[in-house]
This record gives structure tokens, sequence and C-alpha cells, in this order.
């Protein structure tokens, strides 16, 4: 049983290593932090965020406007320096998705859209409920086994 149970927290690390490990990130010069929306806190992009093919044309403003609006906060890769602070309008109403800059409205291009809304609640790709759940189901084994062998080896040390 002791065996059985090693064996799959083993497993189940390794699971989530492989599942977390090959996370893709755009290239460019930029992190991000992303807050507001429907967000509960914020979600940081380490980067690099590659600025070009980020905006397509400008465009009116997308009324009515969507629900949930982001905040995203870019900061220079090298040192970590503000680099400014966009509005992220999410695809509404048949409406593309859109960027609000002091400029005014531009599209967000399909390309990068894509691998952004990632970042956001709600966006699974398609994965099945496993991949959300094997990491808290292998940290939880972990803790279980991790206890015992350090009760059982406290009981063993407090018999000698």
């Amino acid at each position: 049983m002791f065996r059985t149970v090693i064996a799959a927290t083993l497993l189940a690390a390794a699971a989530t290593f492989l599942l977390t490990s090959g996370a893709a990130m755009a290239k460019g010069p930029f992190s991000a932090v992303l807050r507001g929306g429907d967000l509960t806190e914020s979600v940081t992009i380490k980067g690099p965020i590659d600025d070009v093919g980020m905006f397509g044309p400008e465009i009116d403003d997308p009324l009515p406007h969507p629900d949930v609006i982001y905040t995203v906060e870019f900061f220079t890769m090298d040192e970590g320096r503000p680099a400014g602070t966009i509005s992220y309008y999410p695809a509404h109403d048949g409406l593309p998705a859109a960027w609000r800059t002091s400029y005014g409205f531009y599209a967000v291009p399909d390309e990068f859209n894509a691998s952004f809304v990632a970042y956001l609640p709600g966006q699974d790709d398609g994965r099945p409920i496993l991949w959300y759940v094997l990491p808290g189901v292998g940290l939880g084994l972990a803790v279980v086994v991790g206890a015992g062998l350090a009760g059982r080896t406290a009981i063993a040390r407090r018999r000698a």
C-alpha cells in the first residue's frame, strides 16, 4: 500500500511537470501584467512579448463595450521599467477584440489575440478537466506522503 502511494505521487508529479512545462511565450521586448475584468488577481506574462503584430488597423469605438475590460501594463524586459498601459476589450457581439490606447482604438490581430486570450479566465483551449485537477491531486498526494514519512520517522526516533 505504501509503495503504491509513493508510486502514485511520483507519477502525478511527473505528469504535472510534463503538462505545465510546454507553455510557449510570444517573442519580443516586453513583459506584462493583466488586471481588472473578471480576474480575481493579476496575471503576469513574463514574456518576452513582441509588439510586432500586436496592433491591427485603427477602428471605431467597439460599442457597446463588453462587460469585461482588462488593463494591460507593459514593462521592458531588460530593466523592468513601465513601458505603457492600455486596455484590452475582448471580442464580443460580433466585434473584434480591441486595444484602447491614448491614441484611440486598434484591432487586435487574430494571431496575437489567440495567444493573448490563453491567459484570461475561461480560455481552456479545449483541455480536459484532468489538466487542471492533476496538479492539485499530485500536490495533495505529496503532502500526505510527506506527512506520513515525517510521522513514521518521528515515531521511529522516539522509540530508539
